[in-house]
């Protein structure tokens, strides 16, 4: 009875957590194999839940979760679809939908994907009731705008605006906000501002590069760009700086990161290299993604906006609570620049070197 208890409350989770949802409800042969128990376990198992109306047989023998009679009380499924990659950004925007749907009666269920046609994904925006997209550096192609917008999937777009597509967008930083570092960094007397990216330039990067160089151009201030992306943007950003100062290339006297982990790889580059953070070198980013600001020498940011408070319109959207009300694109009017301990008064010189 004990493995039969245990069966019984396998399934019971996956129908809690919407298994059934994206690929039907298995058999009792396939639940066999998958949960690794006999059939007779699992047979009694499903007799059990069938018998409690947690499952319904149909004549052909198919199992199936039943419907609810009145749909406002049937629990909702919201995805939440990421790149098939992990990050503390992807964790932030995690918790923030997590924040939005709490209190409702929801199960948010990841989704990983490869590539857009990738079926885990196009199951998901079919049989869902919503899903919060994760978009990786590409933007969304045509025929998937096209297909969401046809089919008035209830599908919102994190972390890159496609709202002139016609898609509900949650972004979190406004346009020209990086300004606010620059202008940090010209109080501090810093004549010379480089630019660092090692995340590969999708819309948003390509708008903070363009800020930089739109900033440099209106001051008149000198800058080089140093940007290669690879998969690991923390380790290619210290070798790209480690690198840069082993050959004697100049480097400013204030650095600009596209993104925290940028930030981050530098710094360490920068330390080992015998330079002192904030005061032979400034470096600043783009959300330090909830760790730049615990660093040993604490990151100036402009710091992330709860995710939660931003997300939350398009959370009652999703389940049908209220219709889209204003623009498609949320995102906030103004961002907080923490000034942390990695910027400091400009040297004597606009830039360092090291010699080769």
């Amino acid at each position: 009875m004990k493995k039969v208890a245990l069966a019984t409350l396998m399934i019971e989770k996956r129908i809690a957590h919407a298994d059934h949802v994206l690929t039907g409800m298995p058999g009792e042969r396939q639940l066999a194999e998958e949960l690794g128990m006999s059939r007779r376990t699992i047979r009694t198992a499903v007799q059990e839940l069938v018998t409690r109306g947690v499952l319904i047989r149909h004549e052909n023998g198919r199992l199936d979760v039943p419907a609810f009679e009145d749909e406002q009380c049937r629990t909702k499924v919201i995805g939440f679809a990421t790149a098939a990659m992990a990050s503390a950004d992807i964790d932030l925007w995690r918790e923030g939908v997590v924040g939005a749907l709490e209190g409702q009666n929801v199960t948010i269920r990841p989704v990983a994907y490869s590539h857009w046609a990738d079926p885990a994904l196009q199951e998901a925006l079919l049989h869902l009731d919503g899903v919060f997209l994760l978009v990786p550096a590409e933007k969304v192609p045509s025929w998937l705008t096209k297909k969401i917008v046809v089919n008035r999937l209830r599908v919102v777009i994190l972390d890159q605006d496609e709202s002139h597509a016609g898609l509900p967008s949650v972004t979190l930083f406004p346009p020209t906000a990086e300004d606010k570092l620059f202008d940090h960094l010209v109080k501090l007397g810093h004549q010379r501002i480089d630019c660092l990216n090692t995340q590969a330039e999708d819309a948003v990067i390509k708008g903070r590069i363009a800020a930089w160089r739109e900033y440099l151009d209106l001051y008149n201030l000198p800058g080089q760009l140093r940007s290669l992306t690879m998969y690991k943007p923390l380790e290619t950003a210290y070798r790209v700086v480690r690198d840069a100062l082993k050959e004697g290339e100049p480097v400013a006297s204030a650095l600009f990161c596209t993104t925290g982990p940028a930030a981050m790889g530098a710094m360490r580059a920068l330390h080992e290299a015998g330079l002192e953070i904030g005061v032979d070198v400034s470096v600043c980013a783009v959300n330090g993604e909830g760790l730049g600001q615990y660093l040993l020498r604490s990151l100036t940011e402009l710091a992330s906006p709860s995710r939660t408070f931003y997300l939350r319109h398009a959370a009652e959207w999703m389940i049908g609570k209220r219709e889209w009300q204003g623009p498609l694109l949320i995102q906030p009017t103004d961002v907080q620049l923490f000034e942390g301990e990695s910027t400091g008064p400009a040297p004597v010189l606009p830039f360092v070197t090291l010699g080769k």
